[in-house]
């Protein structure tokens, strides 16, 4: 749902480009540009996406797990309540 409102100067062959392109995609100027903050600024950029899958697939993680062995105690306590 769109609750935010934002208004932006053009110059006049900017929002000429914006009228075609939005009359060409069957799309209105608001969508087209939302479209494109998502995929600027929104969509992780594939280096992002590497650096993610690395630190999941390293044996160095940054977070920390509790050993099985703690895990199963507190989940044995919670159930005897």
């Amino acid at each position: 749902m769109l609750s935010k409102r934002v208004e932006i100067l053009l110059e006049p062959a900017e929002m000429e480009a914006l009228r075609r392109q939005a009359k060409e995609s069957k799309k209105s100027i608001g969508a087209l540009i939302r479209d494109a903050v998502k995929e600027k600024y929104l969509t992780p950029t594939p280096e992002t996406r590497a650096a993610a899958l690395r630190r999941l697939l390293s044996s160095k993680r940054e977070v920390s797990f509790p050993s099985w062995m703690k895990l199963k105690k507190e989940l044995d306590r919670g159930m005897r309540r």
